[in-house]
């Protein structure tokens, strides 16, 4: 049976991340759940969404205090122009408004040279917790460099600590913009009290300085409580 839809021209295997971080308008989660799902997540903005090429889309929100009144969206899109048409439409903005009172969402391409690792969950686990690490960085080539050195020196002790897999992507600049090379890391576990536990020990970190071109922003997350809309 064939998909009736019509998808973008540009949509295709390659895939790019959609980060949209940003603090909430709501005084608790499950306020903020109900906005999310009564506007991005209702059926005809999720039908629109997906139309366009957003692949898939899940919720996080903060991992201990540092950032608890902050909502994470980890959006993959296969059509950086459906993408573009998305939320040039004044209804999304209008919506997002609505859950975030100041909101950050840069686009990512993968950084395959970069030491990223996918691994299979035990029968019966999922993944909760997730960690990120945001940088600007001296050069795509040292990143790379750097990135593939942890990546070796941390891979067994991560795994152990429930570690699935292990992201790293490279800032899309907009059209016009200056190009500043960015980096962003997105690793994924099996359980967020573990992945703290993993993180406190500050493991590999060495590899990663040099090639930072200033001071990263490490955060850590778990899967949103409660029924927010995912796909």
């Amino acid at each position: 049976m064939s998909d009736p839809t019509s998808y973008p021209s540009d949509a295709s295997a390659a895939t790019y991340l959609l980060t949209v971080r940003g603090r909430t308008t709501a005084a608790s989660v499950d306020e903020a759940r109900k906005i999310h799902n009564d506007t991005a997540g209702a059926p005809p903005s999720v039908a629109a969404a997906r139309s366009l090429g957003d692949l898939s889309h899940n919720v996080f929100t903060g991992y201990g205090d540092g950032n608890r009144d902050e909502l994470l969206f980890l959006d993959f899109w296969n059509s950086l122009s459906g993408l573009g048409q998305f939320f040039g439409d004044p209804q999304v903005q209008a919506a997002a408004g609505l859950l975030f009172a100041t909101r950050d969402n840069p686009v990512w391409a993968p950084a395959p040279s970069f030491g990223s690792f996918h691994l299979a969950m035990p029968s019966g686990s999922a993944a909760t917790g997730l960690g990120i690490i945001r940088a600007k960085v001296t050069s795509f080539g040292d990143a790379a460099d750097a990135f593939r050195a942890y990546a070796d020196a941390t891979i067994n002790v991560s795994r152990r600590h429930g570690i699935v897999s292990h992201n790293l992507y490279v800032k899309v600049d907009a059209p016009g913009a200056p190009a500043e090379p960015e980096v962003i890391g997105v690793d994924v576990w099996l359980d967020a009290d573990a992945m703290a536990a993993y993180y406190e020990m500050s493991l590999g970190f060495e590899h990663l300085g040099p090639a930072f071109a200033g001071a990263p922003d490490s955060t850590v997350w778990h899967a949103a409580p409660g029924g927010w809309t995912e796909w």
